[in-house]
């Protein structure tokens, strides 16, 4: 009986030790990987000695590893570009994880073109410096982004600014704002992007056709505007505050980021900012009607818990702008007279005042983003988001009052993108629905139809990694759905008063094509980086290519489309060499493109349209087999330990194969170079000096525009920062002196170089404080 007791009693033993046991396997590991600056690294592989699975780090560089036992534990850390770190940890941990990843000299390259990111790991992908954003950080974001080589502006006036790639502009050059592809009436050359600069932390352009990852239209390259993951550990944030002389205005920005203490893992930020200018000037005069008022809100929301990462998101971006009043006559002879003189033929004072004609944009974007990880290195990525895009084009009435907007046109857009990601590959399924609708009251026939737009297409991608070789492949399919309803003239039907009769136009077009990619990146040594990446994209025309027939009231000109126009399909070869050691840095892009059925707007030398409203410029939408190539270089040279140059050139040629001749606004040969002398301590202490050179634009058609491309011109430009301390913390600030010489000079890409100059000298101080 006392043996039976025992065994009994030794029996409950050992259960209550194994049940402890098993209840002891349910630690927890945490921690956070960053780099070498301390930001962290998403998408960082963890791998532990106690199982085969493999765990990533969240997009704050967060990892949280469940149900694993006590004692030691070894972690092997990798992320592509950076050293691999292992490390033992003894469980259970009192703390949390902090690893430091430090630059793979091998991947050194990638590193600095792509940052954290491995998407594009064989593409040209450039990033805006820090310092950079800084100085033109009041700037359009197109003026900014033409900081990289190969990256031009397509102007109207000196307010209005397009970004063009390698000759690329408009419908060609996707922008993704916060992860959203970026959707308003980009068809107008003078329809700026609706962004705000302020809400991105990082600028990136990406020079190849990019039609696999992003869908149709991505023929040029890739803007991708994001924002760095939300701190909330204490309340953050920062206060921008700049003037500058011409315009007589300034541009302030407030942001604000943090957590709450009630609410583990969640992250707010809040952001405004504000701009205000009057009527700019050239060297010599005035450009009536040039202000700008802008004000702009946004705020974002971010969770994490367990396995599931939410993001909110929202931004408003509201402009008015002025349209110079040059650009709008009366007569026939005052238009030609207008652009024989080159430049105003009434003077104007500074004034504040925005008058017609004028633009008003209102751009709300909301988002919501699902990130689910499955297991391992799976993942599924969900995103929704709406868009609405009002714009309202006002000019001088002579029946209806000046307040009544001659184009009111609202366009809603709603997509959805569904990704799967394992490892190295993903397949995606993205979706939109995009309505036109003109709102009626103008007194006017729309420029535009109304339309409704359906797009459906699914890719997939994948990456292969072989010691030095680094591999891309991907296909696309997209099927767009296109159904318009409005008005078009007949100008064979005219009646006894001389008015042209109009008729309904209703039509509907499918369109429906594959895009492709294939890259290569091979790392030759520890200095040398070779990419070679090949993309077939295609796009389809847009509603005023294929429609457009009326006044478009912000550029001062008269369109007229032609409904009989084919998709445009480019193929696309960026061939990309970098450079670097300790003291140079240099990129080199070797590119050529060629385009079937591009679809370009030409200016009508021979023709003018007179209206109610005056006398305007016509442009006609024809199609032809287009080739585009070129080269850009950009250089960082570290001459001396406080001196740098830095270059960056651009050439880019584009020949009509159709008539063996040349396209109206292709950027001419660009040429920029500084020397930076840094004082003191903190990077941030500098003075530069840059100059910029652009050549006359030497290839055109006489035939296809109504004067010759103005003469070649430079610009010197000076510009010096400095960090003041303040208590705790330290103030940077900015100056900046552009056109040092106040040239008066005409550039080829602007549409109103007809009538006016660019801007004159220009003086900006600024100053931001970050806590």
């Amino acid at each position: 009986m006392l043996r039976n007791l025992c065994m009994l009693l030794l029996l409950s033993i050992f259960i209550q030790q194994a049940n402890a046991q098993q209840r002891s396997c349910d630690l927890i590991l945490q921690g956070i990987i960053v780099d070498g600056s301390n930001k962290p690294l998403a998408g960082a592989a963890i791998r532990l000695s106690t199982d085969k699975s493999i765990y990533h780090t969240d997009r704050n560089g967060r990892f949280n590893i469940n149900r694993l036992c006590p004692g030691e534990v070894e972690m092997q850390i990798n992320s592509l570009g950076y050293e691999e770190v292992k490390r033992k940890v003894m469980l259970p941990a009192n703390e949390e994880i902090r690893v430091q990843l430090q630059i793979s000299e091998m991947h050194v390259q990638d590193v600095q073109v792509t940052g954290i990111q491995t998407e594009h790991i064989t593409s040209s992908r450039h990033l805006i410096k820090g310092e950079t954003k800084q100085e033109f950080r009041a700037k359009p974001l197109a003026e900014m982004l033409s900081q990289i080589a190969g990256v031009n502006q397509l102007n109207t006036g000196s307010s209005i600014s397009k970004p063009v790639i390698n000759g690329l502009h408009s419908n060609r050059v996707l922008i993704l704002n916060h992860g959203v592809r970026q959707e308003g009436q980009q068809w107008g050359a003078e329809h700026a992007p609706e962004i705000d600069p302020f809400t991105a932390d990082q600028l990136e352009v990406i020079k190849g056709a990019e039609g696999v990852r992003y869908g149709a239209d991505a023929l040029g390259g890739v803007i991708i505007s994001t924002a760095n993951p939300i701190h909330r550990d204490k309340i953050a944030g920062r206060v921008d505050l700049l003037g500058q002389s011409n315009g007589r205005g300034g541009v302030a920005n407030l942001r604000l980021e943090g957590g709450v203490s009630s609410i583990a893992n969640l992250g707010w930020r809040i952001q405004a900012s504000g701009k205000k200018m009057g009527n700019l000037r050239t060297a010599d005069y005035y450009m009536g009607n040039t202000g700008v008022e802008e004000l702009n809100v946004s705020g974002m929301l971010q969770y994490d818990f367990g396995k599931h990462d939410v993001e909110l998101y929202y931004s408003h971006f509201g402009t008015d702008l002025g349209i110079f009043y040059g650009a709008h006559v009366s007569t026939v002879e005052d238009i030609r007279t207008n652009i024989e003189r080159g430049r105003p033929s009434t003077d104007y004072d500074f004034s504040y005042a925005i008058g017609s004609p004028r633009q008003r944009v209102d751009h709300d974007l909301a988002k919501i983003k699902w990130n689910y990880a499955i297991s391992g290195e799976t993942s599924l990525e969900t995103q929704f988001a709406s868009q609405s895009n009002r714009r309202k084009e006002f000019d001088l009435r002579r029946v209806l009052a000046d307040d009544v907007p001659m184009a009111d046109m609202n366009l809603s857009t709603q997509t959805l993108n569904v990704t799967l990601k394992h490892g190295h590959h993903r397949i995606g399924v993205d979706g939109m629905l995009q309505i036109n609708n003109n709102v009626p009251g103008t007194g006017t026939t729309p420029i535009i139809p109304n339309f409704d737009n359906h797009n459906l297409g699914i890719f997939a991608i994948t990456q292969h990694h072989w010691g030095k070789f680094h591999g891309e492949l991907g296909a696309r399919y997209d099927y767009h759905y296109f159904d318009v309803a409005g008005y078009r003239y007949d100008y064979s039907n005219i009646d006894e008063n001389g008015v042209v009769r109009q008729y309904l136009l209703t039509d509907r077009r499918d369109f429906h094509n594959w895009s492709g990619s294939a890259g290569l990146a091979y790392h030759a040594s520890s200095n040398w980086t070779i990419k070679s990446n090949i993309g077939l994209a295609w796009r389809a025309p847009s509603a005023n290519e294929l429609y457009s027939d009326g006044l478009h009231h912000g550029s001062g000109t008269y369109e007229v489309g032609d409904p009989n126009l084919k998709s445009e399909r480019g193929l696309k070869w960026v061939n990309s060499m970098l450079f670097k050691n300790e003291r140079i840095a240099l990129t080199t892009d070797l590119y050529a493109q060629y385009i079937q059925n591009y679809i370009y707007a030409t200016p009508n030398p021979d023709s003018v349209r007179q209206t109610i409203r005056g006398t305007f410029p016509v442009f006609n939408y024809r199609q032809h087999d287009a080739f585009f190539y070129g080269v850009d270089v950009q250089l960082d040279w570290n001459i001396a330990p406080r001196f740098t140059y830095a270059l960056k050139g651009s050439l880019v040629r584009a020949r009509d194969l159709d008539n063996n001749s040349y396209f109206p606004f292709i950027p001419a040969d660009r040429l920029q170079h500084s020397i930076k002398w840094q004082y003191g301590e903190p990077t941030e202490n500098y003075i530069r000096l840059a100059q910029t050179f652009v050549d006359r634009q030497r290839r055109f058609d006489p035939a296809t525009d109504y004067t010759n491309p103005p003469p070649s011109y430079q610009l010197f430009h000076l510009y010096g920062s400095a960090q003041l301390p303040i208590k705790n913390n330290r103030i940077q600030c900015n100056l900046g002196v552009e056109n040092i010489f106040n040239v008066l000079y005409k550039d080829y890409m602007d549409r109103m170089r007809y009538f006016t100059h660019q801007m004159g000298r220009n003086i900006t101080l600024g100053f931001t404080y970050q806590f």
